[in-house]
């Protein structure tokens, strides 16, 4: 949510239509939201969440046609580096 509002401070619109947002972790529904809002063209993402993804792996929120907007998704893109970095970040952040 932090890239879109700076991207859109940069271009100075919320709207984004031509930009693609690349994300280690696949979003989840809150960034969904934003995804939509933002009106962002395409989305490539590296792991899958399990537990909260909204793309593919819980829910499939940007198939949603009710949306009246279309999302272009890539997943999987460098997945076993992208869930290598997230746990490496987890793991410093709990500490030893």
């Amino acid at each position: 949510m932090l890239a879109i509002r700076e991207a859109g401070r940069k271009v100075g619109n919320y709207r984004l239509p031509e930009a693609t947002l690349y994300v280690t972790v696949e979003p989840c529904v809150m960034c969904r939201g934003a995804i939509v809002n933002a009106r962002l063209a395409r989305v490539v993402f590296g792991a899958t969440d399990a537990k909260a993804g909204a793309v593919e792996s819980v829910y499939r929120l940007l198939d949603d046609g009710r949306l009246n907007r279309e999302v272009i998704v890539t997943g999987g893109v460098l997945a076993e580096e992208c869930g290598a970095l997230l746990k490496e970040f987890f793991r410093a952040r709990r500490g030893p």
